[in-house]
């Protein structure tokens, strides 16, 4: 039968098209049950308030009265934090006094309590007596703890110098210096090596003499220090045979390239020390000790140095040689690595092989020596800073000024007319204008946010995105600069000579660009001929 014009069309569907829908619908509950256990996400299985719906006629009254039991609620809190925090309670029998926590612990502590006790009577004094109590319990455990970890650093500072590193302030989730003092502490004790690693570009910056004597005087001087000349392909050759030279006067040292240089990086070239090479080299003298000393457990090598000077990629070139081409890519990133300083923060467990075992750590700041002249340059807290971020051991989301960092850059660069010529080549802009004080860095931060299109509203340039240009340039190799080494004045002490005369022995270093002879020429794989490659 035909329909009517006008008359409705009917809605009945086949028996066979609303099964399939039902199986359809059905399949879909049971794939969406299924995703939802394997989702890690935790899911609380009790169903959300819906609230007070939107047609309860006194939806608006109710809503003032939850406001206002609110408001009267957070008041109560804070006047019994006032009270808890300017109240004095003598406890009987001994007359000390028992002090609520200042700072954030104690208001913690006091917001804990409030949150635990909301349905108390609040003209009862016992919440607030019983905060204090809480607050001074736990300082009390948290200065012994202190003490406990300081019984070693307070003998040091009764003689003007403290020992203790201070720990970098960056590490995510974790910024106790305790906590680095411990992770430093803990590597030293456990260790037989220490592989103090330093940036080519500035080694001095980049070491801690206080470090390295507390290195050797540890266990009655039972502890081995190899210093490791990391980044040698931002340096030329000539730079680098005079910091071989210095450093062989203390101690132990040998050049690695522990990684590939950056994008467009200039770098270089050694040609016999290459990243294989080098690597091969510090992993036979480490196997020669351990095999020397005939130890019934593993060898450890510590590894220590500042943030972002290479050390998890010291160990990545170490495990790399284990595999040869045929390495795996677990093998040869045994330790994740970055750019940015902090990609480390926590102690991590390498083992090479049944002799030797690595400890990777975290980057630690240590303390200047007091009598380096380095220390008596860093007078104020932004001289510290703009320092320690030319050494890429802050990252760059916590550099809240990077001005005085390129300040410094261009003062350093300024020595070398050779090293500000290859400057503006970078950034193809002319010669620095000193401004009436002697000023060049405003300058030279304009012309490099116009050249890279760091610029603000109403073309204004934007200096801290041009310093901040400047700093990963100059993070990544870009931009050429390095600290020239010491000349040797004095002589060096016999006691020292002799350690390092024993300990190339114990390493068979006099073959492998070590001992002393092995500090120039040829001997130390480095040639005049070696050319810089962009």
């Amino acid at each position: 039968m035909v329909n009517k014009p006008g008359k409705p069309k009917s809605k009945r569907t086949p028996v066979r098209l609303r099964h399939k829908i039902e199986k359809a619908s059905a399949a879909k509950q049971r794939k969406t049950r299924k995703l939802a256990k394997k989702n890690p996400e935790w899911r609380s299985r009790l169903k959300k308030d819906p609230g007070i719906p939107n047609l309860f006629p006194y939806k608006d009254k109710i809503l003032q009265q939850i406001e206002e039991k609110k408001r009267l609620k957070e008041e109560e809190v804070l006047r019994r934090r006032e009270e808890a925090k300017s109240a004095q309670v003598v406890s009987p029998g001994t007359g000390d006094a028992v002090v609520a926590g200042n700072g954030q612990l104690g208001e913690d502590l006091i917001d804990e309590t409030m949150t635990d006790d909301d349905n108390a009577d609040s003209s009862n004094p016992m919440a607030a007596l019983l905060a204090s109590a809480k607050a001074q319990a736990v300082e009390h455990e948290e200065a012994s703890e202190e003490g406990a970890d300081d019984d070693g650093s307070m003998d040091d500072a009764d003689h003007g110098t403290n020992l203790s590193p201070s720990a970098t302030p960056f590490h995510p989730g974790d910024s106790s210096r305790h906590s680095f003092d411990k992770v430093y502490k803990t590597i030293l004790s456990s260790s037989d090596i220490i592989l103090y690693v330093l940036d080519a570009r500035d080694p001095m910056g980049t070491r801690s003499r206080d470090i390295e004597r507390e290195i050797t005087a540890a266990d009655f001087g039972s502890k081995r220090l190899i210093l490791i000349l990391n980044k040698i392909d931002l340096v030329p050759p000539p730079v680098l045979r005079s910091w071989l030279t210095h450093l062989r006067r203390s101690f132990p040292t040998l050049p690695i390239r522990a990684n590939n240089p950056a994008p467009n990086a200039r770098t270089f070239d050694h040609k016999s020390l290459t990243v294989k090479g080098t690597s091969e080299t510090l992993l036979r003298a480490l196997k020669t000790y351990a095999h020397g000393k005939q130890l019934k457990r593993s060898t450890t090598v510590g590894i220590i140095g500042y943030p972002n000077v290479g050390k998890s990629s010291v160990i990545n070139a170490l495990t790399s040689c284990l595999g040869g081409s045929g390495a795996t890519r677990s093998q040869s990133h045994a330790c994740p690595v970055g750019a940015e300083a902090g990609i480390t923060t926590a102690l991590r467990e390498v083992k090479l092989d049944n002799k030797l075992k690595l400890l990777d750590s975290p980057g630690i700041v240590f303390p200047a020596s007091t009598s380096s002249k380095g220390a008596e340059n860093r007078k104020t807290k932004k001289d510290d800073q703009a320092r320690l971020i030319l050494l890429n051991a802050i990252p760059p989301k916590q550099i809240s000024d990077p001005v005085p960092a390129v300040t410094l850059l261009l003062s350093r660069l300024s020595e070398s007319a050779e090293s500000t010529k290859h400057l503006l080549a970078v950034y193809g802009v002319p010669p620095l204008v000193a401004e009436a004080n002697g000023d060049v860095t405003t300058d030279f931060l304009v012309q490099v946010a116009r050249k890279r299109g760091r610029m603000g509203k109403g073309g204004v340039p934007n200096l801290m995105a041009a310093a901040m240009t400047v700093i990963t340039d100059w993070r990544d190799g870009r931009i050429q600069g390095w600290i020239e080494a010491p000349r040797e004045d004095a002589e060096r002490p016999s006691d020292q000579k002799q350690i390092v005369r024993d300990w190339g022995e114990e390493f068979k270093l006099e073959g492998l660009w070590g001992g002393e002879g092995g500090a120039g020429g040829e001997e130390a794989g480095i040639r005049d001929d070696d050319v810089m490659r962009d």
